[in-house]
């Protein structure tokens, strides 16, 4: 009997690390995946003379970790007159098409706790129980609906003239917050290609 339990346990495993080793648009969560905008990021990346648009907009790109996970890269900004810009990375698991997203500090207490409700043509983000220090700066916040600008699989994103990779984050913790105060926010690539 306790050869048998070994031996499904470790086709489990082998199963699992199958599972994990599926091309990212295979997965059953590429259907969520690509890049939701909202506000300026819209008219920004629309526009030519990015100087024209200057209230809050924010970018998400999804990208499918496994069947049931998706890793997240997030970027917000609060708009004129400071253009305060918050990022955020992590990681969701989704069940029925919702994610919570929950940020510790080094204490281990929550602090930033974000619901992710994704639909067929847009991402709604909402804050949860008032956690809302996400490491954003002052007056930004992710709280909004996010529409479907594109539904291709984003590799990769770019800040401050540093390129990550989606796959290259699945081994790292997944919970890093970024404040940034900038005048203009830089375009966010997505496979090579400006937004």
């Amino acid at each position: 009997m306790q050869y048998f339990i070994i031996r499904c346990l470790a086709l489990f495993i082998c199963f699992q690390s199958t599972m994990n080793a599926i091309e990212p648009a295979k997965r059953h969560t590429a259907r969520f995946a690509g890049t939701y905008m909202f506000g300026s990021a819209i008219h920004k990346d629309a526009d030519e003379d990015e100087d024209d648009h200057v209230g809050p907009g924010g970018t998400v790109l999804l990208y499918p970790e496994s069947d049931s996970t998706m890793l997240f890269f997030m970027e917000v900004e609060k708009g004129e007159p400071a253009n305060t810009i918050g990022r955020l990375t992590g990681k969701i698991t989704l069940k029925s098409n919702k994610g919570i997203f929950t940020l510790n500090n080094p204490q281990g207490i929550p602090v930033c706790k974000l619901s992710f409700q994704i639909e067929k043509r847009f991402l709604d983000i909402r804050t949860v129980d008032g956690l809302a220090e996400c490491g954003f700066g002052p007056g930004v916040r992710a709280d909004n609906r996010f529409f479907r600008y594109s539904g291709e699989i984003p590799e990769c994103y770019e800040v401050d003239g540093k390129k990550t990779c989606f796959e290259q984050t699945l081994e790292k913790k997944n919970t890093v917050a970024t404040p940034a105060i900038e005048k203009k926010p830089a375009t966010l690539p997505v496979n090579g290609n400006p937004l």
